[in-house]
């Protein structure tokens, strides 16, 4: 089995033209099949994805982690850009979302609705399970919150009739590749817990082995104790790349970088990991 992952939006980038832009995508191509993972928040994924040489017409299906628009902002244009697109996303997906910015809250959901997608002739596959989408590539659905330290990294607010109330954001999710060298975890933001996640793959699985994990970790609040047990269950699951993106922050990427040493890597816009 043949993993490529094409970084297509972060934050930042280290190459001349391409964008850095806050949110995150990547191109997912397992043996000849590519995968869109998330579409940035704004105009960067067709700017990055034409310097990269990535045709994004070509591109038939599309992963949504969860309904945030760092990560949604680019759907519709994807969208508009060939015929039979397919996206897998939970049904959560189209909740209003808010985040609390000390007095004030800000709408941070997606920017379309879901009849803007059937109306462009698009097949919306919801995935709240465990679903397998190709040989050995799955979508993780809902993810269990079972560790006592994760939580989902900030003050996030969803409209339910008519009135606010916190958001666990049940819909965030990861895409997992069965690499017979171990699994592959790709991450939009790990609001349900990296280690959460990564456990949930290993479990639903059978493969206990963990090759990369690469994205978002929502560590950018993280308390110093969940650091600390956040580490101590990386060594532990001994994954051999780690790639931290978009929501990880500074001293969180630090703190990675200097417990677990090279293994870790700070994602950039246009990197490429094969596997």
């Amino acid at each position: 089995m043949k993993v490529e992952i094409l970084i297509l939006v972060e934050n930042t980038t280290p190459i001349p033209d391409f964008q850095g832009e806050y949110g995150f995508a990547a191109l997912v191509t397992v043996d000849g099949k590519s995968f869109l993972f998330d579409t940035g928040s704004k105009e960067a994924l067709l700017n990055n994805a034409l310097l990269a040489g990535v045709d994004l017409a070509q591109i038939n299906d599309l992963v949504i982690s969860h309904g945030h628009f760092d990560h949604t902002g680019a759907v519709m244009q994807f969208l508009q850009m060939g015929m039979n697109k397919r996206i897998y996303a939970h049904s959560n997906i189209f909740v209003p979302r808010y985040v609390s910015l000390g007095e004030r809250q800000r709408e941070i959901g997606v920017q379309f609705k879901e009849q803007e997608i059937n109306s462009n002739g698009v097949e919306l596959i919801f995935t709240d399970e465990f679903t397998e989408i190709y040989p050995e590539v799955f979508v993780t659905g809902e993810i269990p919150r079972t560790t006592d330290y994760e939580d989902v990294g900030g003050s996030f607010w969803m409209n339910t009739n008519d009135r606010l109330v916190a958001d666990n954001i049940a819909d965030d999710m990861s895409m997992v590749i069965n690499h017979p060298e171990g699994l592959i975890v790709i991450s939009g933001c790990a609001h349900a817990g990296i280690i959460n996640t990564i456990e949930y793959a290993r479990m639903k699985t059978g493969q206990a082995k963990v090759l990369a994990f690469i994205g978002g970790t929502h560590l950018i609040r993280a308390s110093e104790e969940r650091l600390a047990k956040t580490v101590a269950a990386l060594r532990e699951y001994d994954v051999q790349k780690i790639v931290i993106c978009h929501c990880t922050g500074f001293k969180a990427t630090v703190r990675l970088y200097n417990d677990l040493g090279s293994r870790v890597i700070k994602g950039e816009t246009a990197m490429k990991f094969t596997f």
